[in-house]
């Protein structure tokens, strides 16, 4: 390619323009010692400046041109073509250095940029969308139908800290008015402690206070929180998790150095925000699936069903570690002339009075059940003879002391006849332990109710 000097005025500098200005990229000319010979009319309309400006001029001088003045002078020297991605002026360009023998031993080099901002901002919106797919993969994954909600939590914490790359978090869901830790990961045990004993109420209330998809802890507050500081907390981000338009719990993600808080950041938080408080959704929906298929609707009670897989579950443990196992049953007395005498509706009413009862005088191990109509269970762990003799005697007692209001003003009392029968001293298995349980049942009903009968005793009558 041969070089015109424009500067002369010989009526072939406009020809050499018109060529130059036919190219439609901006396009500039630069001699070794970095002067510009020559550009088109894209060029000088991009950096703001005319051509009588700009001919002749340092290129160092012009702003667009200070990214690549090291490619420029490694491409001369080398007499390689070379590439590299600028921005200038919320623009992006893919600029191309192709330089070219002039004269014997006279190199130059043509610089041309190619605006590929569409294709950035395409670029950049992939990745967005191969990100929210990448959250959303990742975090469905956490979630697994499985019994023990705690590790799915764990597992969903870890994902979250993976994804977000911070070294630590904590989970706090709302449970009636208070946030309660469910999970967290990278903290001390002091900073679990104070969070469980509702030192971050504060800040909880803060973040739902806002209604933003995203809190950012004002520096100053941390330093003036004496456990983020001494937990070497730099940075913390509270995510609220929102369900129905409430916030059901907090996410909260912490690192010890400062983050840069900027616009793809600021954006993905909420994002694994808002995945997570589906998870929790899904979450809840199954605990609650789960907890409807075990409990009896009526009296809110451990249902047949989960007495059936548990008490199996329960004599294989006792067998394994040598403990005892007892199970008490017990029957309302006459309840179906009671049911009679005062209608269906006040017959589940007592129900669900002696439901309350069981439950206030059972202790936190032992598992209440209703077994069906007018029969409940008591399945007490590790619980020998003598322990659950002592426990149905002050059943029997609390139940006949409680009056349990029924429709809209009157008030009975009712009493209950019992069997209790202990693994392994009365049965081998759990079919017979409840076998026995009930044959105990029906010798108190036939020694005048209102009493419990021991398995062993009722075989040495």
């Amino acid at each position: 390619m041969k070089i015109i000097n424009t500067a002369k005025d010989d009526g072939l500098g406009g020809a050499e323009y018109i060529s130059l200005d036919l190219i439609p990229d901006p396009f500039i000319i630069l001699k070794t010692d970095g002067t510009i010979l020559d550009a088109n009319m894209r060029f000088f309309t991009l950096v703001g400046l005319n051509r009588e400006e700009a001919m002749g001029r340092d290129f160092h001088d012009i702003s667009l041109l200070h990214e690549i003045e090291n490619k420029v002078s490694e491409s001369l020297s080398l007499g390689t073509e070379m590439s590299e991605r600028i921005a200038f002026h919320n623009r992006h360009f893919e600029v191309l250095l192709l330089p070219f023998m002039h004269e014997p031993n006279s190199w130059l080099v043509r610089v041309v940029f190619k605006d590929i901002t569409s294709f950035i901002n395409l670029e950049k919106e992939l990745l967005k969308r191969n990100k929210e797919l990448i959250i959303l993969n990742t975090l469905s994954n956490a979630f697994i139908s499985s019994e023990n909600i705690d590790l799915v939590l764990e597992d969903l914490m870890e994902k979250v800290l993976l994804i977000t790359d911070f070294p630590m978090g904590w989970l706090l869901i709302c449970d009636a008015k208070d946030f309660r830790l469910r999970t967290c990961r990278g903290i001390s045990p002091e900073l679990q402690q104070h969070i469980a004993e509702g030192g971050f109420d504060h800040f909880c209330n803060d973040a739902r206070k806002a209604k933003e998809p995203l809190y950012i802890m004002e520096s100053s507050a941390i330093t003036e929180t004496p456990v983020l500081r001494d937990e070497s907390i730099a940075f913390l981000a509270i995510i609220p998790l929102v369900s129905n338009y409430h916030v059901t719990g907090l996410l909260f993600l912490a690192n010890s150095s400062g983050r840069e808080l900027g616009f793809d950041f600021s954006v993905l938080l909420p994002l694994v925000g808002n995945h997570v408080s589906h998870i929790m959704d899904k979450i809840i929906f199954f605990q609650e699936t789960r907890r409807l298929a075990i409990t009896d609707s009526l009296t809110g009670l451990y249902n047949s069903r989960y007495f059936y897989k548990h008490l199996d579950l329960e004599v294989a443990r006792a067998k394994r570690y040598g403990n005892s196992l007892s199970l008490m049953l017990f029957d309302i007395d006459n309840f179906k002339s009671m049911n009679d005498t005062y209608g269906r509706q006040e017959g589940d009413e007592m129900l669900q009075g002696l439901a309350r009862t069981l439950t206030s005088v059972s202790r936190e191990t032992d598992v209440v059940v209703r077994y069906g109509g007018e029969e409940f269970i008591i399945m007490l762990p590790n619980t020998a003879r003598e322990e659950a003799t002592a426990l149905a005697g002050r059943i029997l007692h609390a139940v006949q002391e409680t009056k349990i209001r029924i429709g809209s003003s009157a008030e009975v009392s009712i009493t209950l006849s019992g069997g209790i029968a202990t693994f392994p001293q009365n049965a081998s298995s759990a079919k017979a332990l409840l076998s026995a349980a009930d044959n105990a049942l029906s010798a108190a009903k036939a020694a005048g109710k209102n009493t419990v009968i021991y398995f062993q005793e009722m075989m040495h009558e």
